[in-house]
Order: C-alpha cells, then structure tokens, then sequence
C-alpha cells in the first residue's frame, strides 16, 4: 500500500492538482494533507473545494488555525511587520472558515501492520517543528508521544527521513507551496520506504537520517 503525504498547501492550487495527478500514477491508494491549506497563493477556496471533493483527510496547521481566529499569527513581511493578525486578512468565505475550524489537529490509521501518524508539527504544538538534525532519542520521544511507527509531519517546509534501526521512521515531505511546484512525499508503507518528489515532476534527494 502507498501513501501519498501532502504539506503547506498555501493555497497554491495548480501544485496540489499537479502532486494529485502523481499520485495516482504512483498508485497510491491512501491521500492524507498535514495541515495549513491557506494563506500564500490566492486560491485557498479552491484547494479546500478540491480537497473536500476527493474527500482527502486533512489537519490543521497552524495558519488554518490562525484563519479561524484561534490564536493570531505575525505578519512577517510588508508594512504590518511584526504586527499581528487573524482571519480578517485571509480573505475566506465563511464555508471555508468553518472547514478549517472542524479540521483535527493530527490524523492516525493502522495501514498493513504499521501505526501511521500524521501531525502538523510535534504532537500537541503545530508551531514546534521538526528538523532533520534531530537525535535518536527526540525520534523515539516523537514517535512515542504520536503512538506511530510511521510518523509524518509538515509545518517545516524541509523535506527529510528520518529512520530507526527498529524500522520506525519519521519523515516530512516538504512543502507543496513553493519553487517548481513545491514537493510531497510518497510513503510505501509495507517496505517503510518513504520519497519526495516535486509536484512538477521529479525526484527530490532529501537529508536522510539513520538511527
């Protein structure tokens, strides 16, 4: 069974429908996104329509969090610089706010044998990252605290894998928003092999950590 891992949408439409289209061909039969669907490109109504057609289990990041006014964000650009912010910026129908406020925060199923897990950041905290310079001992706490033995994250935007020598790994496919497409990740479950690819086509070599 394979596993196609979306991340960091960012309302970029034409790169969700591009990695969609890969991952049928990968033939992946289970379609999970990690969270923060809005704010970056200006199609985030589209990409939540698209993504509620297919009927793709989605979380919550932490810009969809922001978009339903719980917590506010800082505008890091432009003349609002350090300024806060909340819903009021992100331009959303009220349908799409109240898709984003019904959204769990983490996702989880068992799949051939293996606990998969699907948060936006670490469990608990979608504004704490996790980076591929971890330790074997954060991989054994995340993996822990997730309950996983295939745990899968977003919020980052920097795709690696992470693996242990028990076969439990952790992983984030990138960000779909971003240069050329942005990249998603591809999880072969049974063979615990996890890849990234670019919405546009290819490959993408990412840090690879083994434990």
């Amino acid at each position: 069974m394979r596993l196609a891992i979306f991340s960091d949408l960012h309302g970029d439409l034409l790169a969700l429908q591009r990695a969609l289209e890969q991952a049928e061909h990968f033939g992946c039969s289970v379609l999970v996104c990690a969270g923060d669907l809005v704010d970056g490109e200006p199609f985030p109504e589209e990409v939540i329509g698209v993504l509620r057609e297919r009927k793709i289990p989605c979380i919550r990041g932490n810009h969809d969090r922001w978009a339903i006014g719980a917590g506010r964000a800082v505008e890091p650009h432009g003349a609002l610089s350090g300024a806060p912010y909340d819903a009021s910026g992100f331009g959303l129908s009220r349908d799409a706010v109240c898709y984003l406020a019904k959204l769990p925060t983490f996702w989880e199923a068992t799949l051939d044998g293996a606990r998969v897990a699907v948060h936006h950041g670490r469990a608990g905290d979608d504004m704490k990252g996790v980076y591929p310079d971890l330790d074997r001992a954060d991989a054994r706490t995340l993996l822990e605290a997730a309950g996983a033995d295939v745990l899968l994250l977003g919020h980052t935007h920097e795709p690696f894998v992470a693996e242990l020598d028990d076969g439990r790994l952790i992983a984030n496919p990138g960000a779909l928003w971003g240069p050329g497409g942005g990249t998603f990740g591809v999880l072969d479950i049974a063979e615990r092999q996890f890849r990234v690819f670019r919405a546009g086509g290819g490959e993408v070599q990412v840090p690879r950590v083994r434990f």
